[in-house]
């Protein structure tokens, strides 16, 4: 996947010293993380990366329940993650009463959820519109819209802060770059489910934030990584990000030094250096949310 358009002059393959997740400006100590997919490639590197950050509890939701627990295995043999306490939640997130029980228990034994990343996806098989199978095509939008939904709901009717408490809660949803871009390129070809569902998302988060000022909310693309979804979608040899570099990021993103990107959609490409120093560009001139161009 050639010629990709970026914010930054800097495009990162790979992780890098201003996200890592042991600076202390980056530390996650205290805090209550979940990640939903967590099995999964990006899924388990963002677990691992909140952990290396301090995070008091990392709750670990996938429906998989096997791999869920070989993720935490692997996680636990990290040196660097003896802080963090792991917990397995094996959940199906379209299962609206699941997925509330799921909530009031890690509620109930580890405390108010301050971060919540929105990693869970599927890949439905790339076709042409003309021919996707309905059941196949419409799964994309039962786990990346439903799903989705479901869990930020549930999130954010029990992550309302009270009038005592100055933390703000950060939801990280993991987007796509085929939300907003690849038209022109033809990269989108036979993914009219995929991207369909990660736009509509996308959009729903934007809307959340303006209605939810008190919340943090980031749309994410987390790069070109190798992964069962990448094999399946047929961008297997354009995924040369490390995956260390969306789970890092995801970290920045809940920092305070990534307040301003509220409402916002990046990629985790972009160098967070720079992005800072465009922060009153971005912010004056309404920057980095879906629009219609030429409007």
């Amino acid at each position: 996947m050639a010629n990709l358009p970026s914010f930054t002059r800097t495009f990162h393959r790979d992780t890098y010293p201003a996200i890592s997740p042991m600076r202390p400006e980056q530390s996650a100590a205290g805090k209550v993380v979940i990640v939903t997919g967590a099995a999964g490639r990006i899924g388990k590197a963002t677990c691992i990366a909140f952990a290396r950050a301090g995070a008091q509890h990392v709750a670990m939701l996938d429906l998989d329940g096997d791999n869920l627990q070989k993720a935490k295995a692997e996680i636990e043999q990290d040196p660097q993650c003896e802080s963090s306490n792991l917990h397995l939640f094996p959940v199906d997130i379209t299962n609206q009463a699941a997925v509330k029980e799921t909530f009031s228990s890690i509620e109930s034994t580890l405390g108010k959820v301050n971060v919540l990343v929105n990693n869970a996806g599927y890949q439905p098989s790339p076709k042409l519109y003309r021919d996707a199978e309905i059941d196949e095509w419409w799964k994309g939008f039962e786990i990346n819209v439903k799903g989705s939904f479901i869990v930020t709901q549930e999130f954010v009717r029990r992550a309302a802060p009270a009038l005592s408490d100055n933390a703000e809660p950060v939801l990280i949803n993991i987007s796509s770059v085929l939300a907003h871009w690849g038209i022109r390129q033809g990269y989108v070809n036979k993914q009219s489910a995929y991207s369909g569902a990660k736009m509509a998302m996308t959009r729903a988060m934007e809307i959340l934030q303006e209605e939810e000022p008190w919340v943090r909310v980031v749309n994410v693309h987390p790069g070109l990584v190798v992964s069962p979804m990448s094999a399946k979608s047929g961008t297997l040899e354009y995924s040369i990000d490390n995956v260390n570099l969306p789970a890092h990021f995801a970290v920045w993103l809940a920092s305070d030094e990534a307040q301003f990107t509220k409402g916002r959609f990046l990629w985790s490409n972009w160098d967070v250096s720079e992005l800072q120093q465009r922060k009153e560009e971005i912010l004056e001139h309404d920057l980095l949310r879906l629009k219609v161009d030429g409007l």
